[in-house]
């Protein structure tokens, strides 16, 4: 496959891409440098290496939207384990806490599910994981755990849009407890699919739903289905994106003013120099808020109305691919 020099493609676009298991967010990014020889690649959301699902990937001056991307409500597919609480909130981590099987199963037994998380929508403060990517000081909350000093966190204001349940069911679960010794368990689960606010971490509303029912959880499985308006079927795969590059053929840019959400303003021919000059838009009407400049086929700014007056937020020379 032929390549740029590193950070001189010429490629400006956002891609919609479906994260495998195992990678890390920072792996994503460093596959489609190698994919684009593009050296300005940045996500839009952190995805955990355990997790699967839909990221969004900048290329080229369009990681400038990076800042209006990662406010955007998203929407996951989770399974919750119960009868067990582990470190990190998840099936990677070691066992906290366990419940004895008789116990679990009259937990399970009479619970009403779709009631219990009907207790976990709306507005809630949330206490995030210790195993996160958190900082408090200058210090990283994961890095910190993993040396035996957790930092105390602050809880923060989320939204659980909705919490439906999909599933129930059991399964086999291998667990590692705090001297890394092994032992399989089959435990209940619940497959619940959250639209959640920016900031919410499911890994902690599946430990608080545990710890809500007195029986310990976790997380056992997440993927990502959708950011707002953009769902994980409108996303390609790694390997998919490869051989687009490798045969030549365009990539499969996201349309980036879709993506914003934001009221589009599509711009005449004097419109477009003010916009490449950095200038104030006049005999325009948006009302308040951000906007999406466009003209053709690509996103060319994003501009904000204030009092009556547009005026440049971020401007992107040579413009955005991808505008429907």
């Amino acid at each position: 496959m032929s390549r740029h020099s590193r950070g001189a493609s010429g490629l400006c676009g956002v891609l919609a891409l479906d994260k495998p298991y195992g990678m890390t967010s920072h792996d994503v990014v460093n596959r489609v440098r190698q994919i684009t020889g593009e050296r300005r690649v940045g996500h839009a959301g952190t995805l955990d290496p355990a997790a699967t699902g839909l990221m969004l990937v900048g290329v080229g001056a369009a990681t400038r939207l990076s800042e209006y991307l990662t406010g955007h409500d998203k929407g996951y597919d989770a399974r919750i384990v119960f009868g067990v609480a582990t470190d990190t909130d998840d099936a990677q981590g070691r066992v906290l806490a366990s419940a004895a099987d008789e116990e679990l199963a009259a937990i399970m037994r009479t619970v009403d599910a779709q009631a219990v998380l009907d207790e976990f929508t709306g507005m809630l403060e949330q206490l995030p994981p210790a195993y996160s990517a958190i900082k408090k000081n200058g210090v990283v909350a994961y890095k910190a755990a993993r040396e035996g000093k957790a930092i105390e966190l602050e809880a923060r204001p989320i939204t659980v849009h909705a919490a439906r349940l999909d599933a129930m069911g059991v399964q086999d679960i291998e667990l590692a407890d705090a001297d890394g010794e092994t032992c399989m368990r089959t435990l209940p689960y619940w497959d619940v699919h959250f639209d959640v606010s920016k900031g919410t971490y499911i890994r902690a509303l599946a430990r608080d739903i545990g710890a809500y029912l007195g029986c310990g959880s976790h997380l056992g499985s997440l993927r990502r289905t959708s950011v707002a308006s953009t769902s994980i079927e409108e996303a390609c795969s790694i390997d998919e994106l490869s051989n687009c590059a490798e045969e030549g053929r365009a990539l499969p840019w996201c349309d980036p003013a879709k993506l914003l959400g934001f009221p589009v303003i599509e711009l005449g021919e004097q419109q477009v120099q003010c916009v490449a000059n950095g200038r104030e838009l006049t005999d325009v009407d948006a009302g308040e808020g951000m906007v999406s400049c466009t003209c053709g086929h690509k996103l060319l700014a994003v501009y904000n109305f204030v009092s009556g007056a547009c005026r440049p937020a971020t401007v992107i020379p040579g413009g955005v691919v991808g505008v429907v």
